[in-house]
């Protein structure tokens, strides 16, 4: 008797729901996915100047010296195009020691070989005037900086721009998957997932280089026309899909 309940019970359990979930395994969720792009065109509201002032002697204190004198031109000079101190920032400062060799190269019209002490301050001067980008670099050159590294422009508000460019993103993903969807006989059913590309902040460069002690001060106002930035963005959208 024993012998046969157990048998019936097993019997029972074999065909029991969770034993029927075991014998069938989930099958898969179809799915579709696509990479979206988008793209927005802004034009830009800020710009950035990088310059450095170098001095150099044989003596340390005369070469920081003579940087400082340089550098407070340089600031005056911009504070009298309406810039707040806030906008002109030291970026770096370095004061390396370059030794007189017993047979100095020939000076060389577009190139400067500094020896003793030499110091080189970098500074950033950032507007919210794109038109100031010409006038800044002039203004600077006057002061005595000595090198223009380049000029950026960019966004004041890059997230605004980003998130538009993101909404872009998102419908160009849509798209493709209705299509896809569409070519291969099937319709979407719901969104999975979605993510977003890395972002990073945008800006334009333009090489200017200019030597200032090279050169004499130009006959013409220095005059840097921005062009529009376009901003980018990527995501990656899983859709669940049926027939």
């Amino acid at each position: 008797m024993l012998t046969l309940a157990a048998a019936a019970l097993a019997v029972l359990a074999a065909f029991s729901p969770a034993a029927a979930q075991t014998a069938a395994p989930l099958r898969p969720v179809p799915r579709l996915e696509v990479t979206g792009q988008g793209s927005i065109d802004r034009t830009p509201d800020r710009v950035v100047v990088t310059l450095s002032v170098i001095t150099n002697d044989d003596n340390a204190s005369r070469a920081t010296s003579e940087n400082n004198a340089a550098y407070n031109a340089v600031v005056a000079r911009l504070r009298a195009l309406g810039l707040d101190a806030s906008a002109i920032k030291t970026t770096g400062y370095n004061v390396s020691y370059n030794p007189r060799p017993a047979n100095p190269l020939p000076v060389q019209p577009a190139y400067v070989i500094r020896y003793g002490y030499v110091v080189t301050r970098s500074v950033a001067v950032t507007s919210d005037r794109t038109d100031q980008a010409g006038p800044i670099i002039d203004a600077a050159v006057a002061g005595g900086a000595t090198t223009v590294g380049g000029v950026s422009f960019g966004l004041r508000d890059n997230r605004s721009a980003y998130r538009a460019a993101l909404a872009a993103a998102v419908a160009d993903a849509e798209s493709q998957a209705q299509a896809l969807a569409a070519a291969a006989h099937l319709h979407i059913v719901r969104l999975m997932t979605i993510s977003a590309g890395s972002y990073s902040p945008i800006s334009r460069p333009v090489q200017i280089g200019r030597v200032a002690a090279m050169a004499a001060p130009p006959p013409v106002p220095t005059i840097v026309e921005p062009s529009d930035l376009t901003v980018t963005a990527s995501v990656s959208v899983t859709y669940e899909v049926a027939p």
